[in-house]
């Protein structure tokens, strides 16, 4: 960079010479002729005021055939009266310019090439009288090289003064492209300092008030700079602290599948190492089938589950839509390992299936019981009022029973065999409502049935799950409301849809209502009666039939439940 400099400040400076050299040529050029035009003009009008007659002509023999000076006296219609050069051809002159400026009464010097001497001449003219009024031009003429050979004696000294300048200028170039290249050099290791985490600030001096206020900025800058560096890695070093020690596997690629970040657990969970940073997938996530599910879904939000080495695992891929802030980074791979989970699922599944087969004969045999003790004649009427109440809530203590043993077969796929048959949902749907006209009648709620659709299902789940999407919206239903059951068939399937004019849910429960004994109002629950499970039954059986389960409510108004049925199924 010093040479780079130096060569710059150098060749500035030698071109700046240079033009000031060949401008004081032509400057001094200029001024000698100015020198030389004066001079003659001043000798020949000195000559005019000697000449007051032919007779004076005399007085300039002595420069006849002089090499550097030529007179001649014309009259006024250019005719030579007298001519110094003895070997000049005598020819009319009245058409060159300096005997026209000098008739015309404004004489000047004119400069032009003399076929006499070969050369270029400097002519000067002037009118002048004699002592008898007679009136006649005298000119002087001299050799323009005389112009030159002033030049000439001057170029030895120009060429001295150029040579001292390219010397000055020289030494001028190295001490300032050392200055130059110094400052440059701290500002390039200042700079380079930040690189390795440390801030060595520039050397400025106050000599140089320009110079000083850059290099202020610079280190104020560089200082700033150093301070976000440093705030930056130690935000940086906790959240990888964070990443390294969570449980879960978090693995980042890039658009071509390569790994740009990866957190230990996922090194420990698919036995990889930071050497793989920078490598495809493939090379931490050995196993192809899981590898091509992930892969083929990278351009989109997706989740999955499955079993690696003994383990069972989630993974859910994110799509990272905003590149402008990550623009090497499209999606995050967050894998969890759910071994445990999964057998604690299993267990509580178990245990809920057979507590529920356990329980279900005692409350068969409680029901059948009280249902005899009911119709003893001998009891008193207070008496029956608690066996009657006995019975009620072992009817509702099975009909729970029931449903768990429901559940608990989706659940774990023990289900009887599936028998598909062709079922008419409206018709279906019409049976419920027949079934349920006591307490229609009862709360003056009116319940319809509008459309018709067929569907080929097994006709026991299509019965349970419309069975529980009218039974609760005619539980949670107003006196006085309304409950409507729409089925419609199109190209894309089938859609049954059960609306209600009831209390309706706050948004803030739809996603928990398909739980298990999940209650949004737990009084109101209790004094309508039901099990809790009958949204959780529903969400189970169109999971196993492929359905699309959505919930609209508004607090208040009311609730609609739709279920679509795809074509295929």
């Amino acid at each position: 960079m010093k040479k780079k400099i130096f060569l710059r400040f150098f060749a500035v400076t030698l071109i700046s010479v240079l033009l000031m050299f060949i401008c004081g040529i032509i400057a001094v050029n200029l001024n000698t002729k100015n020198v030389v035009n004066e001079m003659l003009k001043e000798q020949t009008q000195l000559a005019a005021e000697l000449i007051n007659g032919t007779e004076d002509f005399e007085a300039f023999k002595m420069y006849e055939d002089n090499p550097d000076l030529r007179i001649t006296v014309f009259d006024l219609e250019g005719n030579v009266l007298y001519e110094s050069d003895t070997t000049a051809e005598l020819e009319n002159h009245a058409d060159r310019e300096e005997i026209k400026n000098a008739i015309a009464g404004t004489p000047k010097a004119v400069e032009r090439y003399s076929d006499t001497f070969k050369c270029d001449m400097t002519y000067f003219a002037v009118k002048t009288a004699f002592a008898d009024g007679g009136e006649v031009i005298l000119r002087l003429a001299v050799r323009s090289s005389q112009v030159n050979s002033y030049i000439t004696a001057l170029i030895p000294l120009l060429i001295v003064v150029l040579a001292a300048s390219l010397i000055i200028s020289f030494s001028l170039s190295g001490i300032l492209s050392k200055s130059v290249s110094s400052k440059v050099t701290e500002i390039g290791e200042s700079l380079k300092s930040l690189n390795d985490g440390e801030y060595n600030p520039i050397k400025t001096d106050m000599s140089e008030s320009e110079l000083f206020a850059v290099l202020n900025q610079i280190n104020e800058l560089n200082a700033n700079i150093h301070s976000h560096i440093r705030i930056a890695d130690g935000e940086r070093v906790k959240l990888n602290t964070v990443l390294d020690n969570v449980s879960q596997s978090i693995v980042a690629l890039d658009k071509g599948k390569r790994i740009v970040f990866a957190n230990k657990s996922a090194f420990a969970m698919f036995g990889g190492s930071h050497h793989d940073i920078g490598r495809d997938l493939v090379f931490l996530v050995d196993n192809l089938p899981i590898y091509e599910r992930i892969t083929n879904h990278l351009n989109e939000d997706y989740a999955f589950t499955c079993e690696y080495n003994q383990m069972q695992l989630s993974v859910v891929i994110s799509k990272v839509t905003d590149d402008t802030i990550l623009d090497d980074i499209s999606a995050i791979l967050i894998v969890t390992d759910i071994t445990n989970e999964k057998l604690i699922e299993k267990q509580k599944s178990d245990f809920f299936a057979n507590a529920s087969h356990e329980l279900k004969t005692p409350i068969t045999v409680l029901q059948g019981l009280a249902e005899l003790l009911m119709n003893k004649e001998c009891i008193d009427e207070g008496t029956k009022k608690q066996i009657a109440r006995i019975y009620k809530e072992s009817v509702r203590l099975g009909s729970l029973i029931s449903d768990m043993l429901m559940l608990s077969k989706i659940e774990s796929g023990d289900t009887p065999q599936i028998t598909l048959t062709e079922v008419s949902l409206d018709a279906v749907a019409g049976e419920i409502v027949a079934g349920l006209c006591e307490e229609l009648s009862r709360r003056n709620i009116t319940a319809e049935v509008v459309g018709r659709a067929m569907l080929v299902a097994d006709q026991s789940m299509i019965y349970e799950l419309i069975e529980n999407l009218v039974s609760n919206a005619v539980k949670y239903n107003k006196d006085g409301g309304s409950v409507k059951v729409y089925v419609s068939q199109a190209e894309a399937g089938v859609c049954l849809r059960v609306t209600d004019t009831g209390i309706g849910i706050e948004k803030e429960h739809l996603p928990r209502l398909c739980e298990r004994f999940y209650r949004v109002d737990k009084s109101h629950s209790k004094r309508i009666g039901g099990t809790g499970l009958g949204l959780a039954i529903v969400k189970h059986i169109c999971a196993v039939m492929g359905a699309e389960l959505t919930i609209e409510s508004d607090f208040g108004i009311g609730t609609t439940v739709t279920v679509v049925f795809s074509k295929n199924n």
